[in-house]
């Protein structure tokens, strides 16, 4: 038999492939035109403000109560990036944003006028089901506000029937909200938090749903040299990365893959785009914020990927990515016949069917903690250094095949 079936037969417990993120376009990236003036998040594939059944022809400036859409792709002054009329500042992944008025106050002049930010999810939220909601927000440069009342707001788009899509919707209370006024204008900050769905929500709304006097505004500057007219009452905040997931959401890394020369493979979900992720290769954190990576290793790596999730329950999976030939004439080894016991283990773990072998042991996101040698076909070997937690047990053989089974130390 050749080494592939010996590949084939690995044995890795990961989860089955499905779309993790609900939120469609969660981060900006998809549109049906680049944008060439503010106000125009209808150009955000699968975005709108709270009026989207009503749309504007492209010449029409509308801009009551309508976010703007920021992309790389754009050269106008208030919808580019970096570079922008309002701030300076990058994705948080990707190439678009989008940048919402959450609080303004001129008195006499449209005073209170507020944007909402109106995504689609890709299928209703089910009954009972407790999701974790997570997205990232940075204050614009030139805002003269920082507040803490941001939220996310989830229902059936029984919201978007409004007339007034510019007013405060104050008679809406979201189920995610800020702890504190975010007032970084340099770094994004993550808004973060979980509620459990009644069955119907099918869309997201994001923005400040306080009226005036409880909106916990705090001024962090003055109105004078505002250089833009209006712009020193308001507080503009740029939104990325939006995600809502079930709270026991699980991540898959992909199949172990084999290539050969100059290949390069996909690893991870293709379904999802973004998702709160942080990916390792041989222990070394290598990217993050993306459901799946393009790599080419010039040697045999294991690549972990970790999913974080609401209360710190994160979860990880893992996806071996085998450089070389794949038949070879070497012996074939009985990759079946393996096991460690006791699982789970304490003090010695005892290696069956192995001889003359190595065995690895890593954290769930790579890091080694035990290498050792195994000569003979019954063999125990002393893990007593290992502190309790949860491992991977990589098995390799004389021939380069692996065999990875989940352990836990007691």
């Amino acid at each position: 038999m050749k080494r592939l079936l010996t590949l084939l037969l690995i044995f890795v417990c990961s989860a089955s492939i499905g779309q993790v993120n609900l939120v469609k376009n969660p981060s900006f990236e998809q549109y049906s035109n680049c944008p060439d003036r503010a106000d125009v998040i209808k150009y955000a594939i699968d975005w709108s403000n709270l009026d989207s059944a009503w749309s504007p022809p492209d010449w029409a400036h509308v801009p009551w109560g309508c976010p703007d859409y920021c992309q790389s792709c754009a050269i106008a002054g208030d919808c580019s990036l970096p570079n922008n009329l309002f701030f300076y500042q990058y994705p948080h992944s990707g190439n678009g944003i989008a940048m919402v008025q959450m609080f303004y106050d001129e008195s006499g002049y449209t005073d209170n006028k507020r944007d909402y930010l109106q995504g689609h999810l890709s299928n209703t939220l089910l009954v009972g089901q407790v999701y974790c909601v997570s997205f990232y927000v940075n204050l614009a440069n030139l805002s003269r506000y920082a507040i803490r009342t941001i939220g996310a707001y989830f229902d059936d788009g029984t919201i978007d029937t409004t007339r007034n899509p510019g007013w405060p919707q104050t008679h809406c209370s979201p189920q995610v909200m800020a702890t504190y006024a975010i007032s970084d204008t340099q770094n994004w900050v993550k808004i973060q938090g979980n509620f459990r769905a009644n069955g119907t929500e099918r869309l997201i709304t994001i923005g400040n749903f306080a009226d005036k006097t409880h909106s916990e505004c705090i001024a962090i500057r003055d109105t004078t040299g505002a250089g833009i007219s209006g712009v020193g009452f308001a507080s503009w905040y740029l939104i990325d990365d939006v995600c809502v997931m079930a709270i026991d959401a699980t991540i898959n890394a992909g199949p172990d893959q084999v290539i050969t020369g100059t290949d390069s493979v996909t690893i991870g979900d293709t379904l999802d785009s973004y998702l709160p992720t942080y990916w390792y290769a041989n222990g070394s954190l290598i990217d993050s914020n993306t459901a799946w990576l393009r790599v080419r290793p010039d040697t045999t790596t294991m690549y972990v990927v970790e999913l974080s999730r609401c209360g710190g329950d994160n979860i990880t999976d893992t996806v071996w990515v085998y450089v070389g030939a794949l038949y070879s004439n070497a012996p074939v080894y009985n990759i079946a016949a393996i096991s460690l016991s006791p699982n789970p283990a304490h003090g010695v773990l005892t290696v069956d069917g192995a001889a003359h072998s190595e065995v690895l042991i890593t954290d769930m996101v790579g890091r080694e903690v035990l290498h050792t040698s195994v000569a003979t076909a019954h063999e125990g070997i002393d893990i007593s250094g290992i502190a309790p937690g949860l491992y991977m047990a990589q098995v390799v053989m004389p021939d380069g095949g692996r065999k990875l089974i989940r352990l836990a130390v007691q």
